[in-house]
């Protein structure tokens, strides 16, 4: 649990309500959450494969992400489908929860970080 003394830039649990640009580490993965335009998204590490989730989606819920936990959200889709309601997201364990600068965030600048 985040307290009074916890530093802004590292959190232990993400609820949505934060704000910011943060970068949410796992097990195989980084996550970039947009807070401020409510979106997130998926850049997989050396031994993760491609994902649905490798672009920005419309963030949906953040159901958990604590540091020590599988990370679980939801995003929406990109338009009405028949078939899919929305996207769901469950990682492996969440190492860190990180506050990171517009320029650190993938696509600024055309480079995605690794």
């Amino acid at each position: 649990m985040n307290t009074p003394d916890t530093p802004q830039h590292h959190r232990t649990e993400l609820r949505g309500t934060e704000g910011g640009l943060w970068r949410v580490s796992t097990r195989y993965s980084f996550h970039y959450f947009d807070l401020e335009r409510g979106t997130v998204t998926r850049v997989p590490g050396k031994n993760a494969g491609p994902s649905i989730n490798d672009r920005p989606r419309p963030l949906r819920t953040i159901d958990t992400v604590i540091v020590g936990e599988r990370g679980q959200w939801t995003m929406s889709t990109d338009g009405w489908s028949d078939d899919i309601d929305y996207f769901w997201a469950n990682t492996s364990e969440v190492i860190s929860i990180d506050a990171v600068e517009p320029h650190d965030f993938p696509g600024a600048g055309g480079v995605v970080p690794a």
